[in-house]
């Protein structure tokens, strides 16, 4: 199997459609995705997209958070370190918990770090393994 990996804004017009044309570009190369030849969403892709459907979009996180649940469903689509982001969701619901903080920080402690140090004092305050950097 090889996977074909995607960047953010293709990955931003299979959701959204602010784009006619890309839209369809992207959503046609989704279709032809397969198990033998599925598409892959990097954590640096999955952060920038998060990032972009809240600063750029203008989106609310509830909204963010759904378009990350939906693409997780889509059985083409392979997601590196799938377990640090479904616990990043579930972290993010609190509204203090920002999605990519608590992503940076379990994929951190999957990978053996001890804890994440930030200078983010809500992150800080808000994540248990991320510590203020003082």
């Amino acid at each position: 199997m090889t996977s074909i990996g995607i960047d953010t804004n293709v990955l931003l017009r299979m959701v959204l459609n602010d784009d006619a044309e890309q839209r369809a570009k992207a959503l046609a190369f989704g279709e032809g995705l397969s198990d033998d030849a599925p598409g892959f969403v990097s954590l640096i892709v999955l952060v920038e997209f998060s990032w972009s459907l809240i600063s750029r979009y203008r989106l609310p996180k509830e909204q963010m958070q759904a378009a990350i649940q939906r693409l997780l469903k889509v059985k083409t689509l392979l997601f590196e370190d799938f377990d640090a982001i479904v616990i990043a969701l579930e972290r993010s619901n609190l509204p203090q918990v920002d999605f990519a903080d608590a992503l940076i920080t379990e994929h951190n402690r999957n990978l053996g770090c001890s804890h994440t140090v930030t200078f983010d004092q809500r992150a800080a305050k808000s994540i248990a393994s991320m510590e203020l950097l003082a």
